[in-house]
């Protein structure tokens, strides 16, 4: 595994996405295939820098080996939640995979974690020897990974191994989408098992919450709240990682025929359902509704959408159609979801 960072070189090109994949065709392919087939990729180590330079700050880079193909280009916003839509829109404009290339905006887990070595401080961490323990908590893991050089690293050193490990073992959107907190002890817990088993608590996980099409599924949470019940419905996950390159929030407030305790009437819910059925077709891609919550006579639409297109324009037309009440729209740039991470459980 080579990890690079970019550096600055020469002014971006106006586009700089698409200028990428006209040297990647024209040369970058080939050029790169054939480095890694002498064992020599430092040889457009320097190139690839440049050329990622140009697309943003602080993007990295990595070939890995590929599932599907013999090669992977892997562009990845680091756990940048403002980087997460440019990798994304790099991965969109990507030409088809070949049996010698494929392509990922996330760094993918690595089929035999136990061979991975990393390199840091002088010293070589070898995955085999990293143990994990793991608890549930709420719809996450959290974890505590473990390396025995922990005791002579400091924290920050710490972190980026069990990052790292973890990445290899369950792949960055995964981590990012099913693991909470990420504890690093200097000394391994008591119940600690070794880290490739992680792939199966994730993956039990994922399989629970997961729909036979990969989409996520809906849990409805209940509270109380300072002006009476609260009902909320969120998607599992409720994560950026699920869709990186909807980084705007848009809240929409629905005033609505309420009952006693301020929740929908009948009536008023099957309104809001049909809004909520006309605002999925109106947006065409280009945005979702993750999650929604009802209190007090409002009912609030957390929307994401795509913020380069006309997304939220279309969720302010269609909250002018909204006639049971009074409608208002919010829009927040917001790349990581912070707008609802009070509803991620």
């Amino acid at each position: 595994m080579r990890l690079f960072r970019r550096s600055r070189d020469e002014e971006a090109p106006a586009d700089p996405v698409a200028a990428f994949w006209s040297w990647w065709q024209e040369s970058g392919a080939d050029l790169t295939a054939s480095a890694l087939a002498d064992r020599e990729p430092v040889r457009v180590a320097d190139e690839l820098s440049r050329r990622v330079a140009a697309i943003a700050d602080g993007l990295t880079w990595e070939l890995a080996a590929g599932r599907r193909s013999a090669h992977l280009l892997v562009v990845s916003p680091e756990g940048d939640p403002d980087l997460r839509a440019t990798a994304r829109r790099w991965l969109r404009s990507a030409p088809t995979a070949t049996a010698t290339w494929g392509y990922a905006d996330t760094r993918q887990p690595v089929q035999d974690v136990d061979a991975v070595e990393l390199e840091t401080e002088g010293a070589t961490v070898a995955f085999r020897d990293i143990v994990v323990s793991a608890r549930r908590e709420g719809l996450r893991l959290s974890v505590a990974v473990h390396h025995p050089s922990f005791a002579h690293l400091d924290d920050a050193a710490r972190a980026t191994i069990a990052y790292l490990a973890l990445d290899s073992a369950i792949g960055e959107s995964d981590v990012e989408c099913w693991i909470g907190e990420v504890a690093r002890p200097q000394v391994a817990p008591m119940d600690a098992f070794p880290l490739r088993w992680v792939r199966n608590l994730v993956a039990d996980l994922k399989a629970e919450h997961t729909s036979a099409d990969g989409e996520p599924q809906q849990v409805v949470f209940q509270g109380q709240g300072a002006d009476g019940p609260i009902l909320a419905v969120a998607q599992v996950p409720l994560a950026a990682a699920t869709a990186p390159e909807l980084d705007t929030h848009v809240g929409v407030f629905l005033e609505y025929l309420a009952t006693e305790d301020g929740l929908p009437t009948p009536g008023a819910l099957e309104e809001l359902r049909h809004f909520e059925d006309a605002l999925a077709l109106d947006l065409a891609g280009r945005g979702r509704v993750v999650a929604h919550q009802s209190s007090a006579g409002t009912r609030v639409l957390h929307v994401f959408v795509d913020g380069t297109s006309d997304a939220a324009d279309r969720v302010r037309a269609a909250s002018r159609r909204w006639t049971q009440g009074s409608a208002g729209v919010t829009e927040t740039h917001d790349p990581s979801w912070s707008m609802v991470a009070h509803l991620r459980g």
